[in-house]
């Protein structure tokens, strides 16, 4: 009998340690291939590491939330809230970003934030494509960490579904991203295009092209947006206003808003049936409108046909601030500890101003 049981403890003892290694190289095998997907996955500075570094940041810090395109992260420039009115800004932006991507982002943002104020970029309105092409989709998703929100915004944005496991799995989308590895894309976190961590969303377009002054009647005539963008701003303004966060809808300036003007005028008319921005009388601010002067010049403030470049960041960030200052209850952060990335962010981006051709700002002579 005593032999049986020794046996019996033996074979315990051989079928526990048989498992304990079995789930070691699971575990093993499960992280070597997440660390490989994460660094096939490009760590561009035009989505994906905005969304990755926004995990950086301490909880409920953030008070504008800047949700959206490619127009906003270059028009929006946080270091300038920062310096000038010591507003805490996150751009949490991607390359043509439509609103279900802002959706999905805004859901997965709002774990850990609780912004008092969201700033809507406008500029989705205007898009006719029902999904997103491959790209886009990389760029806006694959920065999400949370399984759900990673994959419902994968799911909204493909067209073919069938197609749905690949976007998941990593491997089959980017496997041809080998040859094109390179050694920052291992860092965990990522250098955020070399702008290190404190780095708070905005990227530069520097460079100069000259535009005229949109010239067509301004009216009221809307135009119909596509029926999936509408389908997720509604969605957007009914999150909002579930989580008690006022919700403020702004058109950024661009050369080529005469195109955009009638489905500006039909967002507008959205965003009024549900009082987004809680200010009274207001729903939101285009700062195309021709009554709007604030110094800003389509002759040296664009970098193309609808990005500010960094002169123009400065000039339009200086004003919407202002704005955002006297419609809002926004404190000044500046001199607060908890507070103390927002300040090197914008001492880094200050420091390296003259270097950038579009802002008009002559380098020292040494």
């Amino acid at each position: 009998m005593k032999e049986e049981n020794r046996q019996e403890k033996s074979r315990a003892r051989v079928l526990t340690g048989f498992w304990v290694r079995t789930l070691c190289f699971v575990v093993l095998a499960i992280s070597a291939l997440g660390y490989a997907a994460y660094a096939l996955i490009p760590k561009s500075d035009y989505g994906i590491c905005s969304m990755l570094n926004f995990y950086n940041q301490p909880r409920d810090s953030i008070d504008v939330l800047v949700v959206g395109t490619s127009i906003g992260y270059a028009g929006v420039n946080t270091n300038v809230l920062w310096e000038e009115y010591g507003i805490a800004a996150y751009d949490l932006c991607s390359a043509e970003q439509p609103f279900w991507i802002t959706y999905y982002q805004l859901k997965e943002a709002l774990k850990t934030q609780k912004p008092k104020v969201i700033l809507l970029d406008a500029k989705p309105a205007i898009y006719t494509q029902d999904y997103s092409k491959k790209g886009r989709i990389i760029l806006s998703t694959y920065g999400i960490l949370s399984p759900e929100n990673r994959i419902a915004a994968i799911k909204a944005s493909l067209e073919d579904q069938s197609k749905l496991r690949d976007y998941i799995l990593v491997f089959p989308v980017l496997h041809n991203g080998y040859n094109k590895i390179t050694e920052d894309m291992f860092a965990f976190p990522p250098t955020n295009g070399d702008r290190g961590s404190n780095w708070k969303g905005f990227i530069e377009e520097d460079a100069v092209e000259q535009h005229s002054r949109p010239s067509f009647v301004w009216n009221n005539v809307r135009r119909n947006i596509n029926a999936r963008e509408e389908e997720y701003v509604r969605k957007i303004f009914e999150l909002a206003e579930e989580e008690g966060i006022p919700l403020f809808v702004v058109c950024l300036p661009n050369p080529d808003y005469n195109n955009d003007h009638m489905y500006m005028n039909y967002l507008w008319s959205i965003a009024e049936e549900y009082n987004v921005s809680g200010i009274e009388g207001e729903i939101g601010i285009n700062y195309n409108d021709f009554e709007l002067r604030y110094g800003l010049r389509y002759s040296s403030c664009f970098a193309d046909w609808q990005h500010l470049n960094v002169k123009g960041s400065i000039i339009f960030s200086k004003k919407l601030g202002e704005d955002l200052k006297a419609w809002y209850d926004l404190p000044d952060r500046r001199g607060d500890e908890a507070y103390s990335t927002w300040q090197a962010a914008a001492d880094e981006w200050y420091e390296k101003l003259p270097e950038f051709e579009s802002s008009g700002v002559e380098a020292k002579q040494e």
